[in-house]
């Protein structure tokens, strides 16, 4: 009998810890098709605008390849081009552009964390590389930690989330920035610079069929 009771005792303990350990590509879908909206505040100026999230389809270059994240807002269109792997989500390259100006890219050598794994609270990374674009080119120093769950409200709804933290210098810029996720959902909320963005709503669209 007593055997039996610590066999319980053990198996509550190892569920409630895989109750903690989703998948961790389920807390960024990537599925063609899937989109976001957000309420966005520019903190220094108080301005708030909607900002719209769309996984736009794949991508190939130079034996690398991925998926295509499209955000647009009134400040203009920024595509990140990302990669996935056992150790995360990399922006390979971003392309910014405005109105009726050409396309801009900016490139990261080797590609920077933009989601590390595994999702569970503890994980860090440090990663060091270099930011190319135009006639910019700077050193990047990135740390990155997963901090723990979190219960989130945002417009969207209340999510039970992962928090993430990254410290990054980019020459002599420093930007600290925390960004939450909820399996199955995506990037939940973002505080980070200039700006914090908060979900108002997402859809499976095509991802869904």
């Amino acid at each position: 009998m007593k055997r039996l009771v610590v066999m319980g005792l053990m198996f509550g303990v190892l569920a409630s810890g895989w109750a903690e350990k989703a998948p961790s590509d389920s807390y960024f879908p990537l599925e063609k098709g899937f989109s976001w909206e957000y309420d966005t505040l520019n903190k220094e100026k108080k301005d708030r605008f909607t900002m719209k999230v769309v996984v736009e389809g794949s991508w190939e270059e130079k034996g690398q390849s991925g998926m295509i994240l499209t955000q647009k807002d009134k400040r203009g269109k920024m595509r990140e081009f990302l990669t996935r792997s056992e150790k995360g989500i990399f922006i390979y390259k971003l392309g910014l552009s405005k109105g009726y100006t050409p396309e801009v890219f900016t490139r990261f050598t080797p590609a920077v964390p933009r989601v590390i794994y595994p999702l569970q609270p503890g994980t860090k990374v440090h990663w060091e590389g270099r930011l190319k674009v135009a006639w910019v080119d700077k050193p990047i120093i990135f740390d990155g930690e997963v901090v723990g769950f979190e219960e989130i409200d945002v417009p969207a709804g209340k999510f039970h989330c992962i928090k993430l933290h990254y410290h990054e210098k980019r020459g002599k810029e420093v930007i600290d920035e925390d960004a939450w996720y909820a399996e199955g959902v995506g990037q939940v909320k973002y505080d980070g610079g200039q700006y914090v963005k908060e979900l108002k709503s997402y859809s499976r669209g095509n991802a869904a069929k």
